[in-house]
C-alpha cells in the first residue's frame, strides 16, 4: 500500500501555535494527536488552518480514523474512513493515508481493468464484423488482415495474400478501381464502389494514418459487400445499435472514475437547466460568479462546478468573505510573510490563494469583500499572481475563481460600494440558482432526502403524514433549502410519534411567523404595483377563508363596495 511520510505525533494537551509551528517548520500535512503513548485523532492542514483565531488554545483534532497494518489486504468497499494510520509490525505508526486517495486508487485499478477489457472486445468485434478488413502500408504492402476474413469478397483466403502488394492484385483484375491508390495518391479518406471479379459491388473505405511528421504510414480498408441492400440497411442499423451501447459503457465507467461529487438534490426543470449549464462550464476555465438567496444551495453547485471540471482531485478551498473579520481578511487570502506584523507566525504563512493552487477558490458572499481588497482580488485575477503581506515578490498562481453572492452586484456597482473593474472580471458566467419558492417540485423529493437522512442519523423510522406534505408544499419557504432542513429535522426532533402531522408543523412555522412582518418586500419594485400585489393577495387569503363580500370587507375593515369594486377589478387576473 502507498502512504505518506509527512506527519508528526503531537500530545494532546498542545496548543494550536504549538501545532503550527511543527506543521510548518516540518513541512507536514498531517498531526497525529496521542495521548497516554496511543494514537486518540489526527489534525490535517485544513482543520488547523480553521483555528489560527484561538493559537494558545488546544488543539481540536479528528477522532475518526482507523488504524491498519502495513502490507494488509485492505478493501473500500469494507472500510469507510478519512484517515487511515500504517503501523508496522511493532505497532509504531509510520505513515498515513486517507479515504479519497485509497478510492482513487481502486477507481484507477477498476478503470485500468475495464479499459482492458474494452480491448479485448473491441478486437473480438472487429475480427467479427461482416467488414473485410485490411492494413496495408504506404506503398500498398499488405500488412495485416481480420482474422475472420473469408473468400467471398476475392476467392481466396486473405491470410495467404499477407506480405503481397494490394496494387498488383488490382492488375490482376481481382478488383477495381483500387481504393488504396487513390488513398496514396489523394491522402484523405476514400469510400468507392468496386467491382469484384466475381460480378459482385463492394463498398470500400480506406483511411489513411499519418505520423507526427504527418507522413502517410498505413492505409485501413474495410470491404462489405452491398449488392444485397437490405442486407447492408441491417448491419447498419446494428452497427448504430452496438456504437451507442460501447458510447454509454464508456460514459458511465468516464463518471464512475471521476468520482462522485456532493449530492444536488432537484426535479424542477428549472433546476435541471441550471444543471446543465454547470455540466458545461465545469469544462472551461472561466471565471464563475453565482447569484441566489440565502440557503439555496450556492456552494454545492461550486462543488459541482469542481468535482465535474478537470481540477477535481485539486484542493476545492472555501472562504466566507463576510465572516472573517476584516483586519484578517487579507492574510488569510494572500498570506504573509515572516514577521510581517506583530504576532505572526515565525515562518510566515500561506494564503488561501496558495493553498487552492492548481484547484479551485470559492469566494462565498463576495459583495462582503471591503473595497481595498477588491483591488488585490482584482489584480490576482488579471494576473495570475499574488503578493504576500509583507512580501517583495510575487508568487504565481494557477487557480479557478467561483463566486457567490445572495447581493445586487451591479447595484452596488452604482452605490459605489463594488468596483466595476472587478464585477466585470467575475461576471463572466453568471449563474442563478432560482429560490424554493419557484421550484416547488423540488420540496418533496428535499423532504424525503432530509427525512432518510436525519432517520439514520437518529436511528429513527419516523414521516409525515399527509396533511403535513400538503403544508410543506404550500408554504413559501423563505428560508429556502436552510429552512426546509431545519424545519424537518426540528419537527423530527419535537415530535414524539411516528407519523409527524400538519399540526407539529404548525407549532414550527407559527413560531417563526410571529417574529415576522406580516408584508415582506424582497426588491425593489413600482408602489402601485407593489399596492396591487399586496390587495390581491390579501383578497385571494381572505376569500379562502371567508365565503362572503360581507365577511371579507370586515375582516379587512373596508366598506362592501370597495370590496366589491376590489374584486371586480382583480377577479380575472385571480381566476375567481
Amino acid at each position: 500500500m502507498d502512504y505518506n511520510q509527512d506527519f508528526a505525533i503531537v500530545d494532546d494537551v498542545s496548543n494550536v501555535k504549538e501545532a503550527l509551528d511543527t506543521m510548518i517548520q516540518n513541512n507536514l500535512r498531517l498531526l497525529v494527536i496521542q495521548k497516554g503513548g496511543n494514537p486518540v485523532g489526527i489534525c490535517d492542514s485544513h482543520l488547523l488552518l480553521m483555528q489560527t483565531g484561538r493559537l494558545d488554545q488546544k488543539i481540536v483534532y479528528d477522532t475518526e480514523f482507523i488504524t491498519i497494518r502495513d502490507h494488509q489486504d485492505f478493501s473500500i468497499s469494507v472500510h469507510d474512513f478519512s484517515y487511515a494510520l500504517i503501523v508496522d509490525g511493532k505497532n509504531q505508526i509510520i505513515g498515513w493515508t486517507d479515504g479519497k486517495s485509497v478510492e482513487i486508487d481502486s477507481l484507477k485499478l477498476a478503470y485500468s481493468k475495464d479499459m482492458r477489457a474494452m480491448t479485448t472486445d473491441l478486437e473480438a468485434i472487429v475480427d467479427s464484423i461482416y467488414d473485410e478488413v485490411l492494413v496495408v502500408d504506404a506503398q500498398g504492402k499488405i500488412i495485416r488482415v481480420s482474422n475472420r476474413s473469408t473468400n467471398n469478397l476475392w476467392g481466396v483466403n486473405l491470410q495467404t495474400v499477407i506480405g503481397q502488394n494490394i496494387l498488383d492484385l488490382e492488375e490482376k483484375g481481382w478488383f477495381k478501381p483500387s481504393v488504396t491508390r487513390k488513398v496514396i495518391e489523394e491522402k484523405k479518406k476514400i469510400s468507392i464502389v468496386q467491382h469484384n471479379r466475381f460480378g459482385r459491388k463492394i463498398l470500400a473505405v480506406g483511411n489513411p494514418i499519418f505520423n507526427r511528421k504527418k507522413e502517410l504510414v498505413r492505409i485501413v480498408i474495410a470491404s462489405r459487400d452491398i449488392t444485397e441492400e437490405t442486407r447492408l440497411e441491417k448491419e447498419l442499423e446494428e452497427a448504430k445499435t452496438l456504437k451507442e451501447q460501447y458510447r454509454k459503457e464508456v460514459d458511465i465507467l468516464r463518471k464512475v472514475h471521476q468520482g462522485n461529487g456532493k449530492r444536488i438534490i432537484y426535479q424542477s426543470e428549472q433546476m435541471k437547466n441550471l444543471m446543465f449549464e454547470v455540466e458545461r462550464v465545469a469544462q472551461v476555465e472561466s471565471t464563475v460568479t453565482i447569484y441566489g438567496e440565502s440557503g439555496v444551495g450556492k456552494e454545492l453547485i461550486a462543488h459541482s462546478i469542481h468535482q465535474l471540471s478537470p481540477r477535481a482531485e485539486k484542493p476545492f478551498i472555501r472562504i466566507n468573505c463576510g465572516s472573517i473579520p476584516e483586519n484578517l481578511l487579507e492574510s488569510e487570502l494572500f498570506g504573509y510573510e515572516k514577521g510581517a506584523f506583530t504576532g505572526a507566525l515565525g515562518n510566515g504563512k500561506k494564503g488561501l490563494f496558495e493553498l487552492a493552487n492548481e484547484g479551485t477558490l470559492f469566494l462565498d458572499e463576495i459583495g462582503e469583500l471591503p473595497l481595498n481588497l477588491q483591488v488585490k482580488l482584482l489584480r490576482a485575477i488579471q494576473e495570475r499572481e499574488i503578493m504576500k503581506i509583507g512580501g517583495t515578490k510575487t508568487i504565481p498562481i494557477n487557480i479557478r475563481i467561483i463566486a457567490a453572492t445572495n447581493k445586487n452586484l451591479e447595484e452596488m456597482v452604482t452605490a459605489g460600494t463594488f468596483r466595476e473593474d472587478l464585477f466585470y472580471r467575475i461576471h463572466v458566467i453568471p449563474l442563478i440558482v432560482p429560490p424554493l419558492r419557484e421550484r416547488m417540485d423540488d420540496i418533496e423529493h428535499l423532504v424525503y432526502h432530509f427525512l432518510e437522512y436525519y432517520n439514520d442519523r437518529f436511528s429513527t423510522k419516523k414521516h409525515f403524514s399527509e396533511d403535513a406534505m400538503e403544508m410543506l408544499n404550500a408554504y413559501k419557504w423563505p428560508g429556502n433549502i436552510r429552512q426546509l432542513q431545519n424545519v424537518t429535522e426540528r419537527a423530527m426532533v419535537i415530535t414524539s410519534n411516528q407519523m409527524i402531522t400538519a399540526n407539529d408543523l404548525v407549532k414550527i412555522l407559527e413560531n417563526r411567523k410571529k417574529s415576522q412582518n406580516p408584508v415582506e418586500v424582497h426588491s425593489i419594485i413600482p408602489l402601485q404595483i407593489a399596492v396591487q400585489d399586496t390587495e390581491k393577495q390579501l383578497l385571494h387569503l381572505a376569500l379562502s377563508k371567508y365565503n362572503t363580500l360581507t365577511k371579507v370587507a370586515e375582516v379587512l375593515e373596508v366598506s362592501q363596495p370597495t370590496i366589491s369594486r376590489l374584486y371586480n377589478k382583480l377577479k380575472n387576473n385571480m381566476g375567481v
